[in-house]
């Protein structure tokens, strides 16, 4: 046998050995390398899922928490409104007790049930009449003052003419310097006070109360109070105009004088 081929044929098997050697020792840590990359290939996206599945199970459970919070702060805002709504009839209530009190006659308390749509501005209906012993022609008030005059009467309702509706008439007086007049509806929300002294002077602000000439108009109610004064159209007495104490549209009880 040639020596050129038993040489290589000595090469190739150091080679191979050398080969074997190498394959031992490098075979474990590549496997472990490959193990390892294999792992997390797979459990990235498997951690990705996870983490998207709480992100979602984290926000339904936020918006659950979310819609019941506005549940609970809806329902808590209905009986704050609730609250203020019986602290304000308490109240008027009270307040009118204490007008009932104050005047000495004696009233009937009722409810306004209804606005005439007619005349909006100027009268409503109450739910007391002939059978609570309501008349034609009685003072309606409130604790402010006089609201109006019972201006038609049935068995169980009765229809308010308010101070501002122009077919309203009662006698006045300006408290502070006792002059008298007539005080008629204005149709505007205002009344007016007529055949005041054309040479006595008038002062804004000047409270005018009820006369007391009439038999259903108790004396010293307060009406409205002054808020500008001018010369009749013919100049032979002054006319003051009166803003009313009593707001009706802000009134859901009402005391009526028999």
């Amino acid at each position: 046998m040639p020596k050129i081929f038993i040489k290589n044929r000595i090469l190739v098997y150091t080679l191979y050995i050398a080969g074997l050697a190498l394959l031992v020792l490098l075979v474990p840590s590549f496997l472990s390398t490959a193990k390892n990359i294999s792992q997390k290939i797979i459990s990235c996206p498997i951690k990705i899922c996870s983490k998207i599945s709480e992100y979602f199970l984290s926000k339904n459970a936020l918006l659950e928490d979310n819609h019941s919070l506005r549940g609970s702060m809806t329902e808590l805002s209905i009986k704050l409104n609730q609250f203020k709504d019986l602290y304000e009839e308490n109240k008027r209530l009270r307040d009118l007790l204490a007008f009932k009190n104050k005047i000495g006659f004696e009233t009937v308390s009722a409810e306004i049930i209804a606005r005439n749509p007619n005349d909006w501005l100027a009268s409503f209906v109450i739910d007391r009449g002939r059978d609570s012993g309501i008349e034609k022609g009685s003072a309606v008030c409130i604790s402010e003052g006089l609201l109006g005059r019972i201006n038609e009467v049935s068995e169980n309702t009765s229809s308010v003419m308010l101070i501002a509706h122009p077919r309203f008439r009662i006698g006045g007086m300006i408290k502070n310097t006792r002059i008298h007049g007539i005080i008629v509806g204005e149709g505007n929300g205002y009344a007016k006070m007529l055949y005041l002294p054309i040479n006595e002077k008038m002062h804004i602000g000047s409270v005018v109360v009820t006369s007391g000439y009439s038999r259903v108009f108790p004396k010293g109610i307060s009406i409205g109070k002054i808020v500008s004064v001018e010369k009749s159209s013919t100049g032979l007495y002054k006319c003051a105009l009166i803003e009313p104490a009593a707001n009706p549209f802000s009134q859901e009880e009402v005391l009526c004088i028999k």
